[in-house]
């Protein structure tokens, strides 16, 4: 039986850089225009079958909002590597990058994490002849500054690919001996987790405990929002009852369902 091995990577990067449209254009060849901006947290599982080996690549799309970063720290406990993006047209979301990989670095305890900086929206800086925003000293004394660099655009599909493929041959090498055999490609999963509350409602609290719970066993962190603050977040995602989980889609309402949530977190890590 093939030896299945199982590793994480994750997106980090300014909100607006194009992550979710990045690893959308990879995972379903498909580029949004128009979305809304990443709440909480969006992964992603890609399986390479190898001869000898099964590779399952877990792909966490985290939200870039400064207020989240924090937050987002326990999301990058036990990354094998990570896709540090920015944007081309924008020379400041290239200087935070050294705090994305300083973050990176601390989550797991020091210990220095494979990256590869993507620079994204290259149609955008070329039809605007604007010069590619990339400034090398700005990484400082980090593995981050010796990186592996590539420049790619989701909407035309220009060396999407081939960045995740830098992270992946990196990862893989790892792993199996012949890391350059073609694998094959088995069917992907997506998976949104979101948490609905309403201020102050002590049923609220109670299940925001057990998710605490949850998390800290899994290493998830899941955005709260308050449905009241901002009810077109909550009309948007179909939420029409308090508290509910959104996990891949599925609608847990209610403290009975969402006792379920540790159970639907094993199966799709494990499945």
């Amino acid at each position: 039986m093939p030896r299945l091995y199982q590793r994480k990577i994750v997106l980090l990067g300014d909100p607006g850089v194009g992550k979710t449209s990045l690893v959308q254009r990879y995972i379903y060849d498909t580029f949004q225009k128009n979305y809304m901006t990443t709440l909480g947290l969006n992964f992603y599982v890609r399986t390479f079958e190898y001869p000898d080996a099964q590779v399952k690549l877990l792909i966490w799309d985290i939200a870039g909002q400064k207020s989240r970063r924090k937050i987002g720290l326990r999301y990058l406990q036990g990354a094998s590597g990570a896709l540090l993006a920015y944007d081309l047209t924008d020379p400041i979301s290239f200087d935070n990058l050294a705090g994305w990989y300083e973050d990176l670095k601390n989550a797991n305890n020091g210990k220095d994490v494979p990256v590869i900086i993507v620079g994204t929206k290259l149609d955008l800086a070329q039809t605007n002849h604007l010069p590619l925003a990339y400034n090398v000293k700005k990484l400082g004394d980090t593995p981050a500054a010796k990186a592996n660099l590539i420049f790619t655009s989701a909407k035309t599909d220009t060396n999407v690919d081939a960045a995740f493929n830098l992270m992946i041959q990196e990862i893989v090498s790892g792993l199996l001996p012949i890391p350059d055999i073609s694998p094959k490609i088995r069917k992907e999963i997506a998976t949104k987790i979101l948490f609905f509350v309403k201020k102050g409602d002590a049923w609220s609290k109670v299940a925001f405990n057990h998710l605490e719970k949850v998390g800290k066993k899994y290493a998830l962190s899941v955005e709260t929002i308050d449905a009241e603050e901002d009810p077109s977040i909550a009309e948007a995602y179909g939420v029409t009852a308090l508290p509910t989980i959104l996990v891949g889609g599925r609608h847990l309402v209610g403290i009975i369902q969402i006792a379920h949530l540790e159970d639907i977190i094993k199966q799709m890590l494990e499945s």
